[in-house]
């Protein structure tokens, strides 16, 4: 009896739980009754149901001891498990919160760049814009020039001829008119027909080239017009394909970020909305301002055809005059100049 008092308030001592304890306390109950009873404390069947129903309790008590076990650890590892989720989703925003850093100043950098590079062909075409200026006043310099000496020249022709004019007149009335009439051949007749053929087509020369220089102006400026529209066009080009070959690195990189961060983050326990780097819009802004450009690309329009009033038609060239020669192959006004 002793034996079985030790193993009671052993067990007591092991499990502190309530229902631990109400069945030691029921065991003490049948212990108590053993002892007052001689007559179960005498025979074997008091014995063999004490042994009995302590085996009982002694069960009882394990199965609940292993039940709490493994409820705490099944708690436990829940908890294990919620902590690593949060550590994931920390690093995961962490990560992200880098990658659109970095994806940031990347952005500026190359916006940077692209200003640089845009500031520079501006500069290069405002030099362009003062060379050419430049020339067309040395041009109109030289045209100035040229038309004041033919001007000069046909001064002194008008003057020459009037003092021809006046000679043959004083040699007729110094004459008297005795002259025979039979006397006046055909040279004489015609002397001052060719000073007036000479002086008239000298006008004609000078209408001409004064019309010509015009149509000169007007086909250098259309000229440079069209160069003009042709190196827009060549830099919108240029910084477009900058722009997609960056939307495309970037879209690379992205993916290639979302690969790397897929694998990490094993346990999902709801679902969430994944942080992903805004996607730049400007490009296809630029894209579609590009499109609209070259659907409603200027056109240069054909030299204009020349008719003048004062012109004789025998004083005519053999093939059609074309206005200006062609300075430069046709492939520099689709943006060549910046190749060369």
């Amino acid at each position: 009896m002793n034996i079985l008092w030790s193993e009671a308030l052993l067990l007591k001592m092991l499990i502190s739980s309530r229902w631990a304890t109400t069945l030691i306390t029921d065991l003490q109950k049948w212990l108590n009754l053993i002892l007052v009873s001689p007559q179960l404390n005498n025979t074997d069947t008091g014995k063999f149901l004490v042994c009995r129903d302590f085996a009982v309790l002694e069960d009882h008590c394990l199965a609940h001891n292993l039940q709490e076990q493994e409820i705490e650890s099944h708690l436990a590892s829940n908890v294990h498990k919620s902590r690593l989720v949060q550590q994931d989703l920390q690093v995961a925003k962490r990560l992200q919160e880098e990658e659109d850093k970095r994806a940031k100043a990347e952005s500026k950098r190359q916006y940077r760049h692209m200003e640089r590079i845009d500031i520079e062909i501006a500069q290069e075409i405002q030099e362009q814009l003062v060379r050419q200026a430049e020339q067309q006043r040395q041009q109109e310099e030289k045209d100035e020039a040229i038309a004041r000496k033919l001007q000069e020249r046909e001064m002194k022709e008008e003057r020459k001829r009037q003092k021809q004019m006046e000679g043959n007149l004083e040699e007729y009335y110094d004459d008297k008119g005795r002259k025979p009439r039979g006397d006046y051949g055909m040279e004489v007749a015609t002397h001052g027909l060719a000073h007036l053929d000479l002086q008239d087509q000298e006008l004609i020369d000078l209408e001409v080239a004064r019309k010509l220089q015009e149509e000169e102006i007007k086909a250098s400026q259309l000229d440079r017009r069209a160069a003009q529209v042709a190196q827009d066009e060549e830099i919108a080009r240029r910084l477009m394909e900058e722009e997609k070959r960056e939307y495309k690195r970037s879209r690379d990189k992205e993916k290639q970020a979302i690969e790397r961060r897929r694998p990490e983050v094993e346990y999902k326990p709801v679902q969430e909305e994944v942080v992903r780097p805004r996607a730049r819009e400007e490009p296809r802004i630029r894209e579609d301002e590009y499109q609209r450009a070259r659907n409603h690309k200027p056109v240069r329009p054909p030299p204009p055809t020349q008719h003048y009033e004062n012109v004789n038609p025998s004083y005519a060239f053999a093939d059609p005059y074309s206005p200006r020669p062609p300075s430069r192959p046709e492939a520099a006004y689709k943006g060549a100049y910046y190749r060369q």
